[in-house]
């Protein structure tokens, strides 16, 4: 009995002095955090489009982040929404005379998951890189302007919807102000693992708080 309290009694004296070093170790968690960010897509954006109105694509993010302190690994999960400005074009655009215009709109919305590296720190700033996956659904539509079909706009009626498995990559660079953070970032989406070409590349500027 007393050889079992005697070991004890050793180990717990090892221990104590060793527990504040072990705890230094341990990165402590910091509470999860919500962002929200507004984007523009750089590759789809024209202000005086060939047929009037504007040509843009815009999303907006929000996310829910972990990262432990002292750590660069951080994990995300996001919910992003966006839509294309709404648009128009001619089916006869040598015929003026013809009122054949088609209104084309675009919308989709995605829900993914992933994760964040930090990479050496600039100044204040932080650079990071950032990817993930998850599902990606996508709505497009076309439809006369004029409430009625003609006989050539037949073709060109679109109402299609996709659910689809994607994947997402990016570059940012963040700066901490006080227990905010400030941060711009340029990500790629593409809605398709198979069909890389399509999909979003939105430039975001948000916020972490």
């Amino acid at each position: 009995m007393h050889f079992r309290h005697v070991i004890a009694a050793s180990s717990l004296a090892l221990a104590l002095p060793l527990a504040p070093a072990l705890a230094q170790d341990v990165p402590a968690p910091e509470p999860p955090k919500w962002s929200l960010a507004l984007g523009v897509d750089p590759t789809h954006l024209n202000l005086q489009s060939r047929d009037g109105g504007i040509d843009a694509r815009f999303v907006a993010n929000l996310t829910r982040s972990w990262q432990s302190a002292h750590s660069s690994w951080g994990r995300h999960v996001s919910l992003m929404v966006g839509s294309d400005a709404p648009t128009s074009f001619s089916t006869e655009p040598d015929n003026p005379q013809c009122n054949c215009s088609m209104n084309v709109s675009r919308h989709y919305a995605a829900l993914t998951a992933g994760l964040s590296y930090d990479l050496p720190r600039l100044s204040r700033f932080t650079p990071y890189l950032k990817g993930g996956t998850g599902l990606y659904y996508e709505h497009f539509k076309s439809v006369p302007a004029s409430g009625f079909i003609t006989s050539g706009q037949l073709p060109l009626l679109t109402d299609r919807r996709e659910l689809s498995f994607g994947a997402n990559a990016g570059f940012g660079v963040k700066a901490r102000f006080g227990s905010h953070e400030f941060f711009v970032e340029q990500m790629l989406h593409a809605f398709n693992v198979r069909h890389l070409n399509r999909g979003v590349y939105p430039l975001n500027i948000g916020f972490r708080f």
